[in-house]
């Protein structure tokens, strides 16, 4: 739907790479406006915003010297409010564990550490078919095929700082 088409809050997500359009779509079902983030000069008048899961390294890397990570520190720093999934999560800490040779690029503002592949490396994604068990009706439809479920390597808070709650 985009910023010109609701009455919502603003809300800019990251949208170098990931996840954007699943998040995209459920901000503008809960009546949000949305304004998808590739350069510094979009994080300018955004009410919140979100950080969606991808690849961290790979968003980092692809911001390197064009001034969005650091116009992004700044309105986080600001009091902006903002959200992040798995690699969105990593892209807030204000500090990673499992990084890059060199350092993970960071936009920090959650006082917490974080781990980048805490549950396995790439390689050790996987899916499986689960069966679902339950009584009524909708999860007997769901028993008759298997559900198929996904696994991927996952960040997680190995520590929290002052003022973040589990």
């Amino acid at each position: 739907m985009g910023e010109e088409t609701q009455t919502g809050p603003l809300i800019g997500v990251l949208a170098l790479q990931g996840s954007v359009e699943e998040h995209v779509d459920v901000l503008t079902k809960l009546g949000a406006r949305t304004r998808e983030i590739r350069t510094k000069e979009q994080v300018a008048g955004v009410d919140g915003l979100v950080f969606p899961g991808g690849e961290s390294t790979a968003m980092g890397i692809m911001s390197e010297g064009d001034g969005l990570f650091e116009a992004l520190r700044a309105s986080v720093a600001s009091g902006t409010p903002a959200y992040g999934t798995c690699a969105g999560m990593i892209l807030l800490a204000d500090d990673c564990v499992g990084q890059r040779e060199g350092g993970q690029a960071l936009v920090g503002g959650l006082r917490c550490t974080v781990c980048r592949n805490y549950f396995g490396a790439q390689v050790s994604s996987f899916e499986l078919p689960l069966a679902v068990e339950g009584g009524d009706a909708d999860a007997a439809r769901l028993e008759a095929s298997e559900f198929p479920a996904v696994f991927i390597r996952a960040p997680a808070i190995l520590a929290r700082g002052e003022g973040c709650e589990a």
